[in-house]
């Protein structure tokens, strides 16, 4: 006999009803985003820094790249959010504009000039963000089309990371091919898997156990070690570190918050992805997503 208590079935209910209202959207989502392969790769960064933070090998890269900030907009002024706060701003619209300018040093050190859409930031609206076709709407607007997308794995289970990772797995399903990059400084609260970074294992410190638990959603990713691990060389890192150092409002609490690791070249040096698979399929272009400047 199943005993559950009265005051969970609302919940559950409601857990359910959210579940079909998803499939429902999913099933009729149709993005206007053209898969070209003559295009450049296109970058979903949720936050104004993820794009650097996990993606460098990318951005640096000699390819053609297209970077969009998702959760971009900035909120009304007179109110100061709680991060906001930790990060000693006065006021969340004025961070929000700083963030927007670090952005763009951070990134133009790259090479690059990164586009933002106008959906606010989870801390700075009520969930659960913006559908999926709204998403794809505004995208479009800037971008006709891409050779490939790279979106967060959602490890750590950030909703700006889930929603820009749920809309590039039903890309994959439209037939662009879709690379997923696991998300710093979230991924590394244990530290990298030994896979990753090449220590010896410990049988008391199992990472692929918490990886794992963001991941049940996916089912077009592949086994966890099938990644793409990129280690950047000793210039290629000291570069990525004053790109993230850019992000001043922002790093001071990142890097304390995750124990001084993100200034550790054995923690930023290393960048891990992988080639999601179309339902029924192989990877689109697997070897299309792989860039090396290993040294």
């Amino acid at each position: 006999m199943n005993l559950t208590r009265p005051q969970s079935i609302p919940r559950e209910l409601y857990r359910r009803s959210r579940a079909r209202r998803s499939s429902r959207e999913e099933e009729r989502f149709a993005t206007l985003l053209q898969c070209d392969p003559r295009a450049p790769e296109l970058v979903l960064s949720p936050h104004w820094d993820d794009a650097v933070l996990d993606r460098w090998s990318v951005l640096s890269a000699d390819a053609d790249v297209t970077v969009v900030n998702v959760c971009a907009g900035v909120p009304e002024p007179g109110r100061l959010t709680l991060w906001d706060d930790i990060t000693g701003a006065q006021d969340s619209a004025q961070r929000a504009r700083e963030r927007l300018s670090e952005d763009a040093q951070a990134l133009a050190l790259a090479g690059r000039t990164p586009l933002s859409l106008p959906f606010l930031d989870v801390q700075y609206r009520r969930p659960p963000g913006p559908g999926l076709q709204e998403l794809d709407r505004a995208l479009t607007q800037q971008v006709a089309g891409a050779s490939r997308v790279h979106v967060p794995a959602g490890l750590g289970g950030h909703p700006d990371h889930l929603l820009t990772r749920r809309y590039g797995r039903m890309l994959l399903r439209s037939g662009i091919p879709v690379s997923m990059y696991a998300d710093l400084p979230y991924c590394i609260l244990h530290g990298w898997p030994h896979w990753v970074d090449g220590r010896e294992p410990d049988p008391h410190r199992n990472v692929d156990a918490f990886w794992r638990s963001f991941l049940a959603d996916v089912p077009e990713m592949g086994t966890l070690r099938s990644a793409h691990v990129e280690r950047l060389s000793a210039e290629a890192a000291a570069a990525k570190l004053a790109a993230m150092r850019s992000y001043r409002t922002q790093f001071p609490a990142l890097d304390y918050g995750a124990r001084g690791l993100l200034c550790d070249p054995a923690i930023h040096a290393f960048e891990v992805s992988w080639e999601l698979e179309a339902p029924g399929g192989s990877p689109h272009g697997a070897a299309a997503g792989a860039h090396s400047i290993s040294s």
